[in-house]
Parts: C-alpha cells; structure tokens; sequence
C-alpha cells in the first residue's frame, strides 16, 4: 500500500509510526472526518483520535469544520520541515540552559565522595531474581565470595542451583565459603569449584552475599521478599570481618 510505504520514510525523521500513517492518510484524503481517516490508515478510530491530536501539537494538521461536521485537514509536507526546526531550536535553548547549569551540577556532584555508599533496594518476587542477576554480573574473576544462606528457601527459587551457581563460579574462577542451614539437603567442599562450606543447626533466616566491595541481603517472603544491595568499602569490609569470625568459630567446634 502507498500510504504504508511513504509513512515508514516518515518514521525516520522522527514520527511514530502510527502519527506517519495518520498524516499521510489525510495528506492523501484531503479534509475528511476522523473515521475516513483511520480507515485509510488503518488505525482504530479511538486512536486516530489520540495520533490527530499529536499531529496538530506539532503543526501537522489542523482542525475545520464543513457544515455541521469536523474535519481534519493535513499541513503540506513543508510543514515537518518546519516541525523538526522547531525541534532543533529547542534543542538548542535545552543545550544552553544546560551549559548555564553545569557550573552548579558539578559544585553538587563534589560534594559526594568518591567512596560514598550506593544502596539498592529491591522487594515483591523479582527481589530474589534481581539482586542473583546482579551478583552474576558484578561478581569480579579471581575472587573470593562469603554467604550465609538458607539453602531450603533457596531450592525452592532455585531448584538447579546446586549444578548451576558452582559452574557460573567456575567460569568466572570465583572461590566461596558459605555457611548455610538446610533440613533436606547437604553439601560438600567441591575443590573443582573452590567452594568451603559449613552447616549450622539453627536456620538461617535470610541470605548474605559478600563480594569485592560490595554484599546483598535477601529474606524469603514471597510476594514480599526483599532484596538490598549495599555497594561500601567500609560497610562490607566490616561485614567480611565478622563473617570471617563465625567462620573461624565453626571451625573451633
């Protein structure tokens, strides 16, 4: 179809593909009604509606009447040129403020340390998803992790996760020491993997992940699990410490 073909050339100066179609049914009908219009665009009347409203904003069509009834009359072609000058100038006035603005964004931005902490926060059943994709990515090669873990709330998320997590560790040439609680499983130390563990008696009520610089927190509740990603040199280093501790007690019994 004509009018489908010359819209997609319109699409690539910057009109949606439905405004495109939209102004080139009306550049073709002439003065038509809303309902002519959609027909030729094949766009639903409701929505013709919504695309004639954007195209007049930005001077593409206007609106008339012929008797009684509304029409909608398409701009000449000249008109996006002068659309997209518009654009360019507004740009340009944008650009500017934004120079004047630099000068006080940049005093702002010196106020924060280098080294401020970063904290993240996640809740609802894509806590638990988010925060394992973000250590996945983050996790640097060549490093150690500590956790501390539920394991039983973890199978139930991450049923593979005992044939998975050693192999994406493995790829990365990432050592662990987990302490975990688990009344249904128990794991071994895996040195083709470089993991250490230790179970406790008492469960673990929610998840630790300490890595680099920076550690997660989970707790397992479901549609309100949350998820917390704490991104500190100090606040993790401390965390390391203590969890170095619990792991030398287990170690002592």
């Amino acid at each position: 179809m004509q009018i489908t073909n010359i819209a997609k050339k319109l699409e690539a100066v910057g009109l949606t593909e439905k405004q495109a179609k939209v102004y080139v049914a009306a550049l073709f009908l002439g003065p038509a009604a809303v309902q002519r219009i959609a027909e030729q665009a094949e766009v639903n009347r409701a929505t013709t509606y919504v695309i004639l409203a954007e195209l007049a904003e930005m001077g593409l069509v206007s609106e008339t009447t012929e008797g009684k009834k509304t029409v909608f009359v398409a701009e000449p072609p000249e008109a996006i040129e002068r659309h997209l000058n518009t654009l360019e100038k507004e740009i340009e006035s944008r650009k500017a403020q934004l120079k004047e603005s630099l000068r006080d964004l940049k005093e702002v931005n010196r106020v924060e340390t280098v080294d401020a902490p970063v904290v993240r926060f996640f809740k609802g059943p894509e806590a638990v998803m988010a925060v394992s994709s973000y250590l996945k990515r983050k996790a640097p090669k060549n490093s150690e992790v500590y956790s501390l873990s539920n394991f039983d709330e973890v199978l139930k998320i991450f049923p593979d996760v005992v044939n998975k997590n050693p192999q994406d560790r493995k790829r990365k040439n990432i050592t662990s020491k987990l302490i975990y609680s688990s009344e249904t499983s128990s794991l071994d130390n895996d040195p083709g993997t470089g993991r250490k563990v230790k179970k406790i008696d008492s469960p673990v009520k929610g998840d630790i992940n300490i890595y680099s610089d920076r550690m997660s927190i989970l707790s397992y509740k479901d549609d309100d699990s949350v998820g917390v990603i704490i991104e500190s040199k100090e606040i993790v280093a401390a965390m390391r410490q203590l969890f170095e501790l619990a792991w030398d007690k287990q170690n002592k019994k």
